[in-house]
């Protein structure tokens, strides 16, 4: 294999690192586990990627990433089809367009923006499901969902963090 090619593809790979840890992190999200709160309740594992991504490396995680994290969430859940992939649109939307106010933030102003861009899109999914099962589902069970998604943003931040700061090289 000449060195070009070589070459090559590392940046391909690490241009498409961000995508894979997301499929990657979504899908273990969906790990059946031995007890029934847990398979009840789960993160929103592709809403803090998105977010992260879009925060962190815009110029790598791109509409088509989007789409796809939403697209794998879609196929893994019961939910209505294009549910996940709406929540993921609607979080590209706010983060493009709100970002400016949070890079180079410290942490917790991050978290904050999380927890409050995770609020408007899980609020406007429920709403979306809601109408096409022609009734307000439960608005409790997407708190619960909100508040575990909000408290584990650190975990998978750290974890996407890992993966930028040690597998990821700047394009420089």
């Amino acid at each position: 294999m000449s060195e070009e090619l070589r070459e090559s593809l590392a940046v391909y790979f690490q241009r498409m690192l961000p995508l894979l840890v997301s499929i990657i992190l979504v899908l273990m999200s969906f790990v059946p586990l031995n007890f029934d709160a847990a398979n009840v309740l789960r993160p929103d594992v592709g809403l803090i990627c998105v977010f992260f991504w879009m925060i962190h490396r815009p110029d790598v995680f791109n509409l088509f990433s989007v789409y796809f994290v939403g697209l794998v969430e879609d196929i893994v859940t019961s939910a209505p089809f294009g549910s996940n992939i709406f929540a993921c649109l609607v979080m590209y939307l706010l983060v493009s367009n709100l970002a400016v106010y949070l890079n180079a933030k410290p942490f917790v102003v991050t978290w904050y923006g999380f927890a409050l861009m995770a609020l408007v899109t899980m609020f406007s999914r429920w709403l979306l499901v809601s109408v096409y099962y022609s009734q307000f589902l439960p608005l409790s069970l997407m708190m619960f969902s909100l508040l575990f998604t909000i408290a584990l943003y650190p975990v998978v931040s750290l974890v996407n963090a890992f993966v930028q700061n040690a597998l990821m090289k700047d394009e420089a």
